[in-house]
């Protein structure tokens, strides 16, 4: 998703000081309250310069390389494949036809997402189209936990689909400590049993419970700005450059964080403080 997002407001997140996207409606009741969440903190392991850039929709690691699924904003839809050297492959380009969303990979099949063409995309991990099938929601972020897609259309709410048919089953709401809808979570990996996922046009990473929707931690990246140098951040000075990709390496617990257009993908930890 790239276009610009009309906000109705700005909601404080409580227990976190941060700004969180919200919708001035109110919330639909639960019958359990979500917790205040934590203040999540990235710390900077190291970072990798990419030898090419792209309008990054989806991030994933997967046998020591990253995926990446690109938008048609400023060039094509994509797949590339992305060494931790930084060199960029391209694995399948499908053009200006379509608008590349999220990405994931769950038993050797890469899913990509495409934003209001309903369209879901798979391929096999060398970038060969398999299959289509259609999605009747927009496309934004797109993740998986071993068995069912989990996807956003940018609402309310995340999606359960069969990876085999993108037959919806199950739609989970996003809750906060607030009375507030939360909209705009964005591109999505899960991660030991709990869901990340950027607020679209923000410098914020949001932690939920998949099971409950609450978000209980929210991590400001504002960490990833300072650690540029002048020139590569007045180089992402655009409206269209915002934080938007996250993918995490089991094998060794680090993050990969990335924004549209950017040459850097940095790489680190989080942690967290509760008060």
């Amino acid at each position: 998703m790239w276009r610009p997002w009309p906000l109705a407001c700005r909601a404080a997140l409580l227990g976190a000081g941060l700004a969180l996207l919200a919708q001035c409606s109110p919330a639909e009741p639960s019958a359990k309250a979500c917790r205040d969440p934590a203040t999540l903190r990235f710390n900077i392991a190291g970072k990798i310069t990419r030898s090419e850039i792209g309008f990054t929709q989806g991030l994933e690691v997967h046998d020591g390389a990253l995926y990446e699924s690109t938008g048609r904003f400023g060039g094509t839809t994509r797949l590339n494949v992305i060494s931790f050297d930084g060199t960029v492959k391209r694995l399948a380009d499908l053009g200006t036809s379509v608008f590349g969303e999220g990405l994931t990979i769950l038993k050797d099949e890469m899913f990509q997402l495409t934003w209001q063409d309903h369209q879901v995309f798979v391929y096999d991990l060398a970038g060969q189209l398999k299959r289509e099938m259609g999605n009747p929601r927009e496309g934004w972020g797109l993740t998986n936990d071993g068995t069912n897609l989990i996807f956003g259309d940018g609402g309310p709410s995340f999606f359960y689909a069969d990876p085999r048919t993108f037959g919806i089953h199950k739609s989970v709401r996003i809750r906060t400590t607030l009375p507030h809808v939360i909209e705009g979570l964005n591109e999505l990996e899960l991660v030991n049993g709990k869901l990340f996922g950027n607020i679209f046009t923000t410098r914020n990473i949001v932690r939920l419970d998949p099971a409950s929707g609450c978000i209980d931690g929210v991590a400001d990246l504002s960490v990833l700005w300072q650690a540029m140098s002048p020139d590569v951040r007045a180089s992402i000075e655009t409206p269209d450059s915002v934080l938007n990709g996250i993918a995490y390496d089991a094998k060794t617990g680090l993050f990969y964080l990335t924004g549209k257009l950017w040459k850097t993908i940095f790489t680190g930890r989080f942690t967290e403080t509760r008060r």
